[in-house]
């Protein structure tokens, strides 16, 4: 077998030093023009390629490569939260011996990201990994990072942003859709449909919106002789959703029906569905967490759509540091496939 070519052979095809062989691989300028094209031509000829893991090695143990993750608390309400962070972790503790060095940081409100936005950006971080929950403050923090040049990876949804970005996210209006077929198949056309949402102190969450919009298109938009009514309940977390008006009057309406979340707290539902006596409504809600296991096993939850909040914070994490090593941009865009979960091939995942 032909042995690999190394930077020593290089130099000496191109005539230069090995010093400037590494500049040229490294793009630490210092090299003419002309001297620079004479040692790629032989890096192409000779299809040499820089071995990224054995330099990433040396260079770990002094120089870092220092990652900011900008994320909502995972406090009681927001536990969905410590899915991305714990595949964070995982991505960096697999790249510990290769220099990467993650520093978290928190908010709950749109002012705290801004303040936490602009603390990253003043201690130099090379990249961010976030969740555009806020659209002006992501464009602030986009804003100031164009001007650093650091890239920001997104995860959770995609949105229109004025300033370029990277998502790791499932398509929110495609799972929406996905949603509306899979309660149809249940309830039939004529029925009535319950979409819950969670609003906070800004409203609604737009992945929650797409969500949504993509439910509403399927069920509109198929071909059919009669009317699906859909009815839409947007909740605070501070109140009951037993309480919440409308609530009782669509459950203990006659007609077939079903509920679609369009968050992570479907396990809400069978409480208040106890509450009014009723059984045997499908609902159909999003992620994987605990509580809402347990209620597919109970089937009292019909289908779980899994977005792999873990598997978006360990990608962000080791696309944005191939990217910072490599410029190798491939892994900082990935559509998240909808994932349906059901209590048969729930061993599975």
């Amino acid at each position: 077998m032909k042995e690999p070519i190394g930077i020593k052979q290089i130099a000496k095809l191109a005539e230069v030093s090995i010093g400037t062989v590494d500049r040229v691989l490294h793009n630490r300028g210092g090299v003419s023009k002309i001297t620079e094209q004479k040692i790629l031509d032989v890096i192409r000829k000779t299809g040499y390629r820089k071995n990224t893991v054995a330099s990433r090695l040396r260079l770990g143990t002094h120089k870092k490569v220092r990652i900011a993750c900008l994320v909502p608390e995972a406090a009681s309400h927001w536990k969905y939260w410590q899915f991305p962070k714990r595949g964070m972790d995982r991505a960096a503790a697999e790249l510990h011996d290769h220099g990467i060095e993650l520093s978290y940081f928190y908010f709950s409100e749109p002012s705290a990201f801004l303040e936490r936005s602009k603390v990253i950006l003043d201690k130099g971080f090379e990249g961010i990994v976030t969740v555009p929950f806020f659209t002006a403050e992501s464009n602030a923090l986009l804003r100031g990072a164009q001007v650093n040049q650091v890239p920001v990876v997104f995860l959770d949804t995609e949105v229109s942003l004025d300033f370029p970005g990277w998502f790791i996210c499932q398509h929110a209006h495609r799972a929406g859709e996905v949603a509306g077929r899979l309660l149809q198949g249940l309830v039939g056309l004529g029925g009535i449909y319950l979409v819950l949402n969670i609003i906070n102190a800004k409203g609604l969450h737009e992945n929650n919106r797409q969500r949504e919009s993509g439910f509403r298109k399927f069920l509109n938009t198929h071909d059919k002789k009669e009317i699906a009514e859909v009815v839409t309940i947007n909740y605070p977390l501070d109140q009951p959703l037993e309480t919440m008006p409308g609530m009782e009057r669509l459950l203990l309406d006659k007609r077939r029906k079903g509920v679609f979340v369009t968050n992570s707290r479907a396990y809400m539902l069978p409480p208040v569905f106890r509450h009014y006596g009723v059984t045997g409504i499908p609902v159909v809600g999003f992620d994987l967490n605990e509580e809402n296991l347990e209620c597919l096993r109970r089937e009292e939850i019909s289908f779980l759509i899994n977005q792999k909040p873990e598997y978006q914070g360990y990608h962000a994490v080791r696309g944005l540091f191939k990217f910072l090593t490599e410029k190798d941009a491939s892994g900082l865009h990935v559509d998240i496939p909808v994932e349906i979960v059901v209590r048969e091939n729930l061993h599975l995942v």
